[in-house]
């Protein structure tokens, strides 16, 4: 066998290749004590030990050329863990464990890949964590199949990036696999929706649970021999840490990385990742959350047939949300009756496709009035507080009328923990500043601030100014195009 020093000197090129073969030689012939840590002999465990030892051999030398060429991602790798997981269904990925994230290989699917792309394959992952990902994909998938997430994810981080691998997610592959026509440099909702709204269409049309050719649903596996996008961020719906502790190990990072600088396009991701504690904008929450009530479809002229769009005759389709809603306010005052119309205003905009019904609930330590409402002019002016206030009274109402969706407008002032807890409906608190906070220990749902900033929902997708870094528009650039390297020395 090899000695260190005789490994070491050979060039990097010869040093993968090699390990390569040596790597298809252990899969083709089931020697799992590559990837097997229990029950190994002396010999076995020499052999693991020695094979892991040249492969993050490799990953060093190309982490230390990630730093001479880009500094930010070079020392961001320093501060993460590594380890191999065969089972991975790419080249790559990226999990959380105690306080730092950890890099983890299939070392099947990386070795294939050149040293360029293997410095784009650890970009990929430290993207994903820069713009939250990990974080998101758990709110995500109560919505979206993980096929559609997975594709949109990677359909924002690899629009930053070059000399990517030949099965990589592009907007051209998509569009192939899916007869869609996406454009570059767009959100990651813009991506989900349309990208599931296909699926959905492949599906029907299909009978079929696969669909999308290379990008398909399949069985776990032992050792992964082939990229499937349907399973490459499995690991994060895992994740045991808490969202805002994960988002502070991510921001401090972030911080230690910078001491090389960093390439133009990542200011506005590191900027959004600072921001994040104010979190996304209610509407959007409120968005998802009304997804998740659908019942059938109902005919509309807003959108043309999808089997037929070019008879114009058709009549589209759009998902039916039967959605019963209550809007809770407290009547302390704290929300101005003009915010608050303006609020319910936009309550209405985002149900006008959906059969629905809103109650208003104005409640203090009991609720004082209920009402429906069909539109702004309908909201009636607020009674008077008469006592503290108490969030229970109005969870008990929505589990008394079996309600699908409770949005309640306070200043966060109430009682520590509910007397009675939510049975079946999501809630989301939205608290009159963003400085304040929420009393309740365990909240049940999302808390978000009323905010001023320009949003807008356009039938069928959203859209609202993007300063956050998740669009590239307006960016600069980012190119390894004609820069020479060495891997040979």
């Amino acid at each position: 066998m090899m000695t260190e020093r005789q490994w070491q000197a050979l060039p990097l090129r010869e040093r993968i290749g090699r390990l390569h073969e040596e790597t298809k030689d252990a899969v083709e012939n089931h020697r799992s004590e590559y990837w097997r840590d229990a029950s190994l002999t002396s010999e076995e465990a020499e052999r693991k030990a020695a094979y892991e030892a040249r492969f993050f051999s490799i990953v060093a030398a190309v982490g230390r050329r990630l730093v001479d060429e880009d500094p930010f991602y070079g020392y961001f790798l320093f501060q993460m863990g590594q380890t191999l997981a065969w089972h991975l269904t790419d080249a790559t990925g990226v999990t959380f464990k105690d306080t730092r994230y950890v890099l983890r290989f299939n070392p099947f699917l990386f070795l294939t890949l050149t040293p360029e792309q293997m410095m784009t394959a650890l970009r990929h992952e430290i993207l994903h964590v820069v713009v939250l990902h990990p974080l998101r994909i758990r709110r995500l998938r109560e919505q979206y199949s993980p096929l559609a997430i997975n594709l949109a994810m990677d359909l924002v981080v690899n629009g930053y990036l070059t000399e990517l691998p030949d099965e990589a997610v592009t907007v051209k592959g998509v569009n192939a696999a899916y007869g869609l026509e996406l454009l570059p440099f767009k959100s990651l909702e813009y991506y989900i929706e349309h990208i599931e709204e296909a699926i959905d269409i492949a599906r029907e049309t299909d009978g079929s649970a696969e669909v999308g050719g290379i990008w398909s649903d399949r069985d776990a596996y032992e050792v992964a021999t082939s990229f499937d996008a349907a399973h490459t961020h499995d690991e994060w719906e895992e994740i045991p840490v808490e969202s805002d502790l994960m988002q502070q190990f991510t921001e401090k990072a972030a911080k230690a990385a910078q001491k090389g600088g960093t390439p133009g396009y990542m200011e506005p991701l590191l900027k959004l990742l600072a921001e994040q504690k104010e979190g996304l904008p209610w509407q959007l929450y409120l968005k998802r959350m009304l997804g998740r009530v659908v019942s059938g479809y109902k005919k509309t002229n807003t959108r043309r047939h999808r089997r037929q769009p070019e008879r114009l005759d058709l009549r589209g389709q759009l998902r039916k949300h039967r959605a019963r809603i209550v809007v809770a306010l407290d009547c302390s005052g704290s929300i101005s009756d003009a915010a608050f119309t303006e609020a319910l205003r936009e309550v209405l905009r985002l149900v006008k496709s959906y059969d629905y019904e809103i109650t208003i609930v104005e409640c203090d330590d009991q609720i004082r009035r209920t009402y429906t409402v069909q539109r702004p002019e309908d909201v009636q002016s607020r009674l008077a507080a008469r006592g503290g206030t108490a969030f229970s009274p109005v969870i008990a109402y929505g589990n008394e009328h079996q309600i699908d969706v409770l949005i309640y407008f306070t200043d966060g002032k109430g009682e520590p923990r509910l007397t009675v807890d939510p049975k079946g409906y999501p809630i989301l608190w939205i608290l009159a500043d963003s400085g304040q906070q929420l009393s309740l220990k365990r909240p049940w749902g999302a808390v978000k601030a009323m905010r001023t900033r320009p949003f807008e929902i356009v039938e069928g997708e959203m859209e609202y100014e993007r300063t956050d870094g998740y669009s590239m528009n307006n960016q600069e650039g980012f190119s390894m195009m004609n820069q020479e390297k060495d891997w040979d020395d």
